[in-house]
């Protein structure tokens, strides 16, 4: 059982049940689920969704190493994308507070965007 204390301050445990999507293909295959994690020693243990038999132990920080693994189930992955936002407050990089801006600086840009297509919309119409 995970402790309050290790739920707020600790970023392991915001790893169970994750998936993630290797960018090279382990025992035949991309899509993993974390099944353990082994705090001791920094070790993951990940089994392939297709194939549950199929498990792979990967140290937490090539987990973390975005050439290697990124997280969730992206069919398309591709190799230049930037941090996803859920990403960066995993890794601690960002705190909730600027992430909760940012979407709202996101949103803001894609309700303008919206209203900019609109209104051009309107002005080609006879």
């Amino acid at each position: 059982m995970i402790s309050d204390y290790d739920k707020k301050y600790n970023r392991v445990s915001k790893l169970e049940k994750s998936k993630w999507t290797s960018l090279k293909k382990y025992n035949g295959w991309k899509h993993y689920e974390v099944i353990n994690i082994d705090k001791k020693s920094n070790k993951i243990e990940l089994f392939a969704v297709c194939e549950k038999e199929k498990r792979v132990i990967v140290k937490k920080e090539d987990l973390k190493n975005k050439i290697l693994w990124v997280r969730g189930w992206n069919s398309k992955v591709n190799k230049g994308n930037r941090s996803s936002l859920i990403d960066k407050l995993v890794d601690g990089t960002i705190s909730r507070g600027q992430a909760v801006r940012e979407v709202r600086q996101i949103t803001r840009r894609k309700a303008e965007q919206r209203l900019l297509d609109n209104s051009n919309e309107k002005e080609e119409l006879p």
